[in-house]
């Protein structure tokens, strides 16, 4: 019990000597006026000038995905009149769609790794319980033609797809999770759809890679204003570039060829310029002075 009693005093004393010895300053922290309630959290507020910036991109956002749930919904028609094809178009039309702002859909929570988990994150692949979303629908129209199956796991889709519709329209993203998504979606194209890993089942990872470069451009293009120059023109030539590459692949409006169509020099070609402009992407938020989070200066 003395030890026990000694090492609390001794603990005590500590506590004493240092909090009247260090002094915390917030340097960013919001300061509160008037009476209205500042609630914490662990992102700085998005400030004004770019606000016009996360609100148009939240439409966007809200209007790729109800083009996703219109190509699920042509799906289910499709496989319900016995148009096969047209469903598997649909799908990966439907698939493309939400690709554009898969990155915004990933802040909230474990939604995307419900509705677009791969049948390789599993021990178990295609027969785990968990393995659901797109690549089931995926699995199931394109692998087995397994018709009643694949409504079953459209209507699931669907109802997690308007789930996220409507969490669009009532939410908004501060500005640094968004210029760090412009170079994240670069980041996901170089680590599964490059190497042909998204749509195994399909074959559409060339439509997919449109769909994530559209999406980060669309970022980029919002804040291109407030960047400088020198650093802008970099990152605009290096779009050119994999636009140009992309482009060769495709065949109409939203539609393009398989991804085995995809050659060597080409697919070394993106490597190249995608791995440039991740990194070129990923220096914007301290071009622009933005911080993650809130700084503390401690004072003796």
């Amino acid at each position: 019990m003395r030890n026990k009693a000694s090492i609390s005093i001794v603990y005590l004393m500590f506590g004493l000597f240092f909090s009247q010895n260090v002094i915390a300053k917030a340097l960013r922290s919001p300061t509160q006026t008037g009476n209205e309630i500042i609630i914490a959290k662990g992102n700085i507020p998005t400030p004004e000038k770019y606000r016009k910036i996360t609100t148009a991109y939240m439409t966007y956002a809200v209007k790729n995905i109800g083009n996703t749930i219109l190509q699920l919904n042509s799906l289910k028609q499709n496989l319900k009149d016995s148009h096969v094809i047209k469903a598997q178009k649909a799908y990966i039309q439907a698939h493309q769609y939400y690709e554009t702002v898969r990155l915004i859909i990933r802040l909230f929570g474990h939604t995307d790794r419900i509705i677009n988990s791969r049948s390789s994150d599993f021990l178990d692949g295609v027969t785990d319980y968990r393995f659901k979303g797109f690549h089931l629908v995926e699995y199931l129209l394109f692998d087995q033609h397994n018709i009643k199956a694949t409504l079953s796991a459209v209507d699931e889709l669907l109802m997690n797809v308007n789930d996220i519709k409507r969490r669009l329209e009532t939410e908004q993203v501060d500005i640094v999770k968004l210029i760090q998504s412009s170079s994240d979606f670069i980041e996901m194209i170089l680590e599964t759809k490059l190497a042909g890993k998204e749509n195994i089942y399909s074959n559409s990872d060339l439509t997919d890679i449109a769909a994530n470069v559209e999406g980060s451009k669309y970022i980029f293009d919002g804040i291109m204003l407030f960047v400088p120059h020198s650093t802008s023109m970099p990152i605009m030539k290096n779009y050119i570039k994999i636009i140009g590459i992309i482009e060769s692949y495709k065949l109409n409006t939203n539609e393009y060829k398989p991804y085995n169509d995809l050659s060597l020099k080409d697919k070394a070609a993106l490597f190249s310029v995608l791995t440039q402009q991740a990194y070129l992407l990923a220096t914007l938020r301290a071009t622009l002075n933005l911080d993650v989070y809130y700084k503390y200066e401690y004072l003796k």
